[in-house]
Parts: structure tokens; C-alpha cells; sequence
């Protein structure tokens, strides 16, 4: 059961209410693929930054002010995503101010512990001189007197210096030499959760682009959402990590916390993709034999996939079109016939997306009194005129009708509309159908080479997810991939390739090989075992609970 919101209320002048008066956060070139899938999803958040921000809004919610977490749940409780209604929450954010400069932008501690002419019991407050010099004239957000740390560490200079070398080792994707103010570290507790700011300190969307306002708000419509909630609670907002502990002791007394804004929008109310998202959230957050650390992993990899069968899901609902299977390539690149079905594939999944826009469009417009006047205006230029500001009012198109106009001067209204597809369909940013190989390839079910191109294949820790998320008890190999091909349209084996080609793509044989090469993978994983009766299972190690498959 799909509950849509009003159609009024999906548009760009309601969204700008939702945000705020001054429409931050809606500002796009036009208001298209954010009334399909969501406001909304961009290119360079990658699948750990989803789950990051999910988890950064969850700590706002649950943890007060003093830093102390509220006895009720307040994560994934919001209700009122009715068919008339959108969840009205309102996310403050942590800056971090002083985390975020011991750990990222001083410089200052490693050069003190060596430089000899400082007597070891005067390294504290030299360090402490330099931090507050450098944040006085480096960060200019407030004031922070950094000789707190000299009480948090009983005055143990080295104590102080082996915490902050810890937590430095925790930054995820170091390699990629980000500003230090959108540095994330790994959520081993609620103060190493950090936002996306920008040098100012104010909420940034170069990452966090709301991506994972939307991931919040589809386990916050899920049936599942209490079960969720418990589970994030446990692993991610705890204190008991020795990590969470070395930060605390970094982290100042003073408030740091913004007004904070409100949440991105979700079209619709209710979606099947909501129960499956929250169902693997609760299938790894779930295992107890798994230390929470690990969880994160696999549950950044299955979110990504997740968001990708919803876009596919999306995308039929409104286009009409088949939802097309997920022929998921094991051999790497080897078997060329198979790479080529899969590459076929995953553009398929990007037209798609690509065929859902041009509907939508074509669909609202038909509706609209202006539109519908100038196809039957008898001048050619107040036509033209006409059609341009139909398109405008429909899809908050101004900022492309400027520069279409400009260079483009009178058309047809028909014109005009293909025009204005054309560019809905390729924006130069926040395009879905873009995002999908970034967001594959990051998660590990998309490859990119040069000489050979972009195709749906699975890495080992991606393979691992999968495991973890939907395996319990032991099941046999064939089982496990019924479910994986139910479940997420993944296509590996030729039973599946069976279900889901009417006429194979190619030669059953390389599908067979690619079945042996999974079997082969998940053996070397640890996740398989043949019988002596040539019988293989699937087990998850992880999983002691007793649960049956």
C-alpha cells in the first residue's frame, strides 16, 4: 500500500514552508526527481555518510543538551506521515568545535612532545597555550579555554597525547584529503558522531546533502521503527565504548549545539522499500556475537543497496516500466558475456529512473490550465511565453527557464517541454540516476574499469553484508539465493536467471560459472561449507542466537 501525500502539498512552495521561508535546502534547478524519490540525494555522499548523518540525527534526538541521553525513546517516534502530513521534526546539530581541532587541526602536540627544551611536567600547559592561540586565531567560533583537558588527564601530558593518536586512528576515508571540518570519525558513540560543517561551523550539504534525512525517515515509517530504534540505542549512542570514553574526556562542558533546521522531505507515507531497509537494519544491528563497531560496515553496504532497490521500486511505480533484475557478476570482470549483461543491466536501471522523470513531467503538466492554454494560443510567441511559465510554476523551474530563455528565445510549447526534460533528466547535480555508480561502487556492488566500463559486481564485504543481513539459521546455497533474488532482484545462479529473463541474455554457462565462483568466495569467507553429502550451506557465524533461518 503506497500513501502518497497531497499533490499540492509534494510541491516546491510547500517544501520551501517545510525548510523554512527562505527555502534553504530547496534551492535546486527545479523540482522534479525530489517529488519522486525525495528531498534528496546527491553524488558525493557516500554510503558511509548516510549512515553517519542517519546516526547524527538520531544523537540530537536522544541525547539532551547536558550530553546525558533521555530515558524515552525519541528516535524514529515521530508520527504524523499521513497522506495529508509530513513529519515535522526539527534536527539541531553538535558542532564539535573542539574535537574537531584537537583532533584534525592542531599541530601543536606532536611538536611539543619533542621538542626537548620543554621540561616534561611543562608539556600540558604549553600544549594548552598553543591550542587556545591556534583555535583564538584559526576556528573564531566562541571561545573554548582548552585547560579543562589538563583536569580531564589528571595533568598526564603523554595520557593526553596517546588519547588524542586513538581517536585520530578511528577517521574514516583517510586518504581522501578532505577539509577537517567534514572529517568523520567511526560511531563508537555519540561523541565521535560528526556532522558535515563548513569552515564556519554551520551545517554544510557537500556530504550530509540529506541523504540521510531521507533513510531516517523511511525506518521512522517502517514497520519496524521501535524495534530499530532500540537497537541504534544500543550500539551507536552508548557510552560504554573505551573510544566514546577518551572523547568525552576531549570534549568540553560548554554547549555547542546549533538551532538546527528542519528534515528533508519524503513523497510518500508508506513503501514496502521502508520495511525492507528497516528489516536489514534489524537483521545486523540484531547480531550479538558482532561487536557494534563492526555493524557498521555491512549496515552502510546493505543501506546503499537498499536505497538503490527503492530507487528501481520508484521508478516503475511511476513509469510504468518492469523493475529489472540485479545480475550481480562474481567472476570480476572474467566471463565477458556475463560482465556485458550486467553493465546492460545497470544502465537499465539508470534509464529507468531516466523514463520515470519524463513521465512525471509529462503527467503534471497535462494537468495544468496554463499549459493546456498555450497549446491552443494562436500566437506563436505568447505561446512560448505561456508554456515557459507553466513549466515554471509546475516544477519551481526558474533558475532553468533563466537560462533557457536566454539562449533559446521562442519555441513550441512541445519544444519547450522536451527542452525541459532533456535537462530534468541530466542536471548537472543531485541526479539520481548519476548517483548509482558512485553509490554501487563505494557500497561494493558496482565496478568501474576504463577499458572495460561499469557493471553490477560484488566485492568479498559486500558478499559478507549480505550474509549478515539475511541469514540466520544455516541454509542451503540455493535457498540463499532465492532470497537474495526475492528480496533485492539480485541475479547470480541460472535458477534466477531463469525467473527473471524471459529469454536468456546470454549462455546459461556463464551463469553457472558464476554460481561456482559465489560458492567459491563465500567459502573462502568463512560463510560456506559442503557436506559430505555435496550438500552446501550458507551459516552466519555471527548469528548464535538460535534464530531460525
Amino acid at each position: 500500500m503506497l500513501d502518497a501525500f497531497d499533490t499540492k502539498a509534494a510541491g516546491p512552495t510547500a517544501l520551501k514552508s517545510h525548510l523554512g521561508e527562505d527555502g534553504k535546502g530547496a534551492d535546486t534547478l527545479m523540482w522534479v526527481q525530489e517529488q519522486i524519490f525525495g528531498h534528496r540525494y546527491v553524488e558525493e555522499q557516500l554510503p558511509y555518510m548516510l549512515v553517519l548523518e542517519v546516526l547524527s540525527i538520531c544523537r540530537v534526538l536522544q541525547i539532551g543538551d547536558d550530553g546525558k541521553p533521555y530515558g524515552e525513546t525519541r528516535i524514529f517516534t515521530q508520527r504524523g506521515h499521513t497522506p495529508d502530513d509530513h513529519e515535522s521534526i526539527v534536527i539541531p546539530m553538535v558542532r564539535s568545535v573542539a574535537l574537531r581541532y584537537i583532533l584534525f587541526k592542531d599541530m601543536s602536540l606532536d611538536l611539543i612532545a619533542k621538542n626537548e627544551r620543554i621540561a616534561p611536567q611543562d608539556r600540558f600547559d604549553a600544549w594548552v597555550d598553543a591550542l587556545n592561540r591556534g583555535f583564538a586565531n584559526e576556528v573564531r567560533i566562541g571561545v573554548v579555554n582548552f585547560a579543562y583537558l589538563k583536569k580531564r588527564f589528571d595533568d598526564r601530558f603523554e595520557d593526553a597525547r596517546q588519547a588524542v593518536r586513538i581517536l585520530k586512528g578511528l577517521e574514516l576515508d583517510v586518504l581522501n584529503n578532505r577539509r577537517y571540518t567534514s572529517k568523520f570519525l567511526a560511531p563508537r558513540g555519540p561523541s565521535l558522531l560528526l556532522n558535515d560543517v563548513n569552515l564556519k561551523f554551520v551545517a554544510d550539504r557537500s556530504f550530509f546533502g540529506r541523504g540521510g534525512e531521507m533513510i531516517y525517515l523511511m525506518l521512522n515509517r517502517s514497520a519496524l521503527s521501535e524495534e530499530v530504534a532500540s537497537l541504534v540505542r544500543k550500539s551507536f549512542l552508548s557510552d560504554t565504548d573505551p573510544a566514546e570514553k577518551l572523547a568525552e574526556r576531549l570534549v568540553p562542558d560548554t554547549a555547542d549545539r546549533t538551532a538546527g533546521g528542519q528534515i528533508g522531505y519524503l513523497p510518500l507515507g508508506r513503501h514496502p522499500a521502508y520495511d525492507r531497509l528497516a528489516e536489514d537494519w534489524k537483521a545486523v544491528l540484531s547480531l550479538r556475537s558482532l561487536p557494534a563497531p563492526q555493524k557498521f560496515e555491512p549496515l552502510f553496504r546493505m543501506t546503499a543497496l537498499n536505497l538503490v532497490c527503492y530507487f528501481a521500486d520508484r521508478a516503475r511505480e511511476v513509469s510504468g516500466n518492469a523493475v529489472d533484475p540485479i545480475p550481480l557478476d562474481m567472476t570480476g570482470g572474467r566471463n565477458a558475456n556475463l560482465r556485458d549483461v550486467s553493465k546492460n543491466y545497470l544502465n537499465r536501471h539508470r534509464q529507468v529512473i531516466e523514463d520515470a522523470v519524463e513521465t512525471h513531467i509529462r503527467e503534471r503538466i497535462g494537468y495544468v490550465q496554463g499549459w493546456l492554454s498555450a497549446n491552443s494560443h494562436g500566437d506563436r510567441r505568447i505561446a512560448s511565453d505561456m508554456a515557459v511559465e507553466a513549466i515554471v510554476k509546475t516544477f519551481d523551474a526558474k533558475r532553468w527557464a533563466e537560462k533557457a530563455v536566454q539562449s533559446e528565445g521562442v519555441r513550441e510549447p512541445e519544444a519547450w517541454l522536451n527542452a525541459f526534460i532533456s535537462a530534468a533528466k541530466r542536471r548537472d547535480r543531485n541526479s539520481v540516476s548519476s548517483m548509482l555508480s558512485p553509490l554501487g561502487q563505494n557500497a561494493g556492488f558496482v565496478v568501474a574499469r576504463r577499458s572495460a566500463g561499469t557493471w553490477f559486481s560484488a566485492s568479498d564485504e559486500l558478499l559478507e553484508a549480505l550474509v549478515l543481513a539475511v541469514v540466520r539459521g544455516p541454509i542451503t546455497v540455493a535457498d540463499f539465493l532465492e532470497r537474495l533474488y526475492d528480496r533485492y532482484g539480485i541475479v547470480i545462479g541460472p535458477t534466477e536467471q531463469r525467473r527473471a529473463f524471459a529469454e536468456p541474455p546470454c549462455d546459461i554457462a556463464a551463469f553457472e560459472e558464476n554460481l561456482r565462483e559465489f560458492e567459491k568466495r563465500l567459502t573462502g569467507l568463512g560463510y560456506v561449507k559442503r557436506l559430505s553429502d555435496d550438500c552446501a550451506f550458507v551459516s552466519n557465524v555471527y548469528c548464535l542466537d538460535g534464530n531460525p533461518a
